[in-house]
């Protein structure tokens, strides 16, 4: 393997000053192991040179979570996850620790039609599945995605504050956890946005965003699902709103994806230029009036929790908070030190289930002492390591998305808060 290691310029030089290794979440959860850090990868990535990884490199390369700390705090903008990207296209098919886990993930994600099996099963056989296994097993854990059956929203169509005739049209792009195993996002997003005068329009042959393929270092794999995203994307004019964050910055990325690919870039910055994230695009076209003054007495104490992926590059913080403090019974909580990575990572919870359960946990700990009454955010795999986190932790929490909350407050459903 020949190492693909960053230019030389002065600015992606690592400097060795150790701000990475601060806001490592696996650098931490390690025990303070330097070579989790960014700034070990960098210095491995530099002796490695020529030749093939060995099993223990690869795996010190697989526990990474691409959440992008390290780049946020490096004074010289060093993007360690884009070069652990490039490390892993030269991997084994089965690299890291349960590597086969990964492997067998990602080839569910490219026919992400059948999520909708697994839908099905947990919630046909989760709360059975809750009675009969210990409170340790780790099934039971992974079972906890879907460990409860989601608030019914009525699709009604006269709820909506604008006539369906002058509804625009809004390309949507729900990514496949709302398409197949959270279906309620999308009937959440599209209420909403009834409100606010659109139509949600799915395109059809869209597929997964290919951020886990991607993270993987599987490019060829990745371009094609690039590709067939923006052939289905293309077809629409206008703004395309993406309900998931890690969804919206992967899509960000499809510059990247297909940068040596000169025939598709016209087509990428047609694609790449109308994509808006969901917050973004509530906080300016909702209406302020839809929020109801009413409350119980009694506010409902909320945590947002923010996905690594719009924090970190993209900055997307403010616009949630601000639609969540539009609503006058929700009371919203801050960690006192900022926001902390959950853990999730794609595929990260299941090659490195111990870091992943040792960073998930010491977020849920400090969270549940400010004793929240609901726990959201915008990101699926944030969503689903929540309610894995609460199960570890015996709570029933309820665990939303943002759009299904906002959806609660709009609608003056007093009794959920």
């Amino acid at each position: 393997m020949k190492v693909k290691v960053s230019g030389t310029q002065t600015s992606q030089r690592c400097a060795k000053c150790g701000a990475c290794t601060v806001v490592c979440p696996v650098y931490k959860a390690s025990g303070g192991k330097e070579c989790y850090s960014g700034r070990g990868k960098k210095h491995l990535l530099e002796v490695m040179g020529e030749g093939t990884p060995s099993p223990i490199f690869e795996d010190i390369f697989s526990k990474c979570l691409l959440c992008g700390s390290c780049v946020t705090a490096c004074p010289r903008g060093v993007d360690i996850p884009e070069e652990v990207r490039r490390a892993r296209s030269d991997f084994s098919t089965f690299y890291g620790e349960h590597g086969y886990l990964k492997f067998l993930a990602r080839k569910v994600l490219l026919h992400p039609e059948l999520l909708s099996v697994v839908r099905t099963f947990g919630r046909s056989f989760a709360p059975l599945l809750e009675k009969r296994l210990p409170a340790e097993s780790g099934l039971r854990l992974q079972m906890a995605i879907f460990d409860h059956e989601p608030i019914v929203t009525k699709d009604d169509h006269r709820q909506s504050a604008v006539a369906e005739t002058s509804l625009k049209t809004l390309v949507y792009f729900p990514g496949c956890s709302a398409t197949h195993l959270y279906p309620e996002t999308i009937n959440a997003c599209r209420q909403l946005l009834r409100h606010a005068g659109y139509e949600l329009v799915i395109p059809e042959g869209l597929g997964c965003c290919g951020l886990a393929i991607d993270a993987a270092g599987d490019g060829e794999r990745s371009r094609a699902l690039a590709r067939k995203n923006i052939l289905a994307l293309e077809r629409y004019d206008g703004p395309i709103m993406v309900s998931c964050g890690s969804c919206y910055a992967h899509l960000q990325r499809y510059h990247e994806v297909l940068a040596g690919d000169p025939a598709w870039q016209d087509r990428v910055e047609y694609v790449c230029g109308r994509l808006v994230e969901m917050s973004q695009l509530l906080d300016q076209c909702l209406p302020q009036d839809l929020v109801s003054e009413e409350t119980t007495g009694k506010s409902c104490r909320v945590f947002y929790h923010d996905p690594c992926h719009l924090r970190h590059g993209l900055n997307i913080t403010r616009e949630p908070r601000n639609l969540l403090r539009r609503v006058p019974s929700i009371e919203l909580l801050e960690l006192p030190d900022g926001p902390q990575c959950c853990g999730h990572g794609g595929l990260f919870h299941l090659g490195a289930p111990e870091l992943s359960a040792k960073i998930r946990d010491d977020l849920a700990e400090k969270v549940l002492a400010m004793a929240p009454d609901i726990i959201t955010s915008s990101c699926s795999g944030c969503l689903m390591q929540w309610k894995t986190a609460l199960a570890a932790a015996g709570k029933t929490i309820p665990v939303l998305h943002l759009a299904e909350l906002l959806l609660q407050a709009y609608q003056k459903k007093k009794s959920s808060f």
